[in-house]
């Protein structure tokens, strides 16, 4: 093939029309490297310019610009993940170490906060826990301080035979007495309304049980002590609770405790 600069010269001394210079076109090849402008479908034909694979060109540039984005990419999640991590990790760790829930339920007659607190006689009185279990269970359960029996505190010598820590924070104390079974409950200082009369016995009542007997746990914990109990009385309903009185009499909340033996 003649240089077109040699053919350039010879047109000049004849005269005649300079050639024009040969422009540079792209090709579609096929996978042979045969021409292929009509030889298939574009998805088997590759464009070269200049003798390089114009793919070839493109991808090994694609390829270096997708690993630099991917790599930003990368690094910005997991910059987010680990700040939320560490902005995450320490406030869920301390609230489900410290956070617990408080009740519903007839919560202010179980707290001494309902609207008729102060018709209770704090003065406790000597009791059983037979003659509790004795009494006529009313139907249906009140929803307001309206009988004598929760109205009066009330005292009671039994055995603490288990206990655990409820969904609601009480302590659920099962007592033993005489042949018979009731509950007492005391409840967590911070359950307890504003509107809570005789606040400091029933918080004093709860920390002397823990300091003498031991932090509480959701399982029950045998414990066989004996001693002192007084509480407001309550009328619970049945919902599956373990060491009920037959007509779910309850000393609720405990406002003393006195342990005679049995804890450390």
């Amino acid at each position: 093939m003649l240089d077109h600069r040699l053919l350039q010269e010879r047109a000049v001394a004849r005269g005649g029309p300079l050639p024009e210079a040969p422009k540079e076109r792209a090709s579609l090849l096929d996978v042979e490297g045969r021409d292929a402008h009509n030889a298939g479908p574009v998805a088997h034909r590759r464009l070269v310019w200049g003798g390089r694979d114009l793919a070839n060109v493109v991808s090994s540039s694609l390829d270096e610009a997708s690993v630099r984005t991917a790599l930003r990419v990368a690094a910005a999640f997991a910059a987010v993940a680990l700040a939320a991590i560490a902005a995450g990790a320490t406030p869920r760790s301390v609230s489900a170490s410290t956070a617990r829930a408080c009740g519903v339920e007839l919560w202010s007659l179980k707290t001494l906060s309902d609207p008729q607190r102060k018709l209770v006689n704090l003065h406790p009185r000597n009791t059983t826990v037979p003659a509790i279990d004795a009494l006529p269970m009313p139907h249906p359960t009140p929803a307001t301080r309206s009988t004598n029996f929760e109205r009066q505190v009330w005292r009671v010598s039994a055995q603490v035979v288990q206990f655990k820590l409820e969904g609601d924070s009480d302590i659920h104390l099962i007592l033993f007495g005489q042949g018979k079974y009731m509950i007492a409950e005391m409840p967590l200082a911070s359950c307890l309304p504003k509107t809570t009369r005789d606040r400091k016995a029933i918080v004093a009542a709860r920390a002397r049980f823990v300091s003498r007997c031991g932090q509480p746990s959701p399982t029950w914990q045998s414990l066989g002590a004996v001693g002192y109990i007084s509480g407001v009385g309550f009328w619970d309903f049945p919902h599956g609770q373990s060491g009920a009185g037959q007509n779910y009499a309850e000393l609720h909340p405990v406002t003393a405790i006195r342990i005679v033996s049995g804890c450390g």
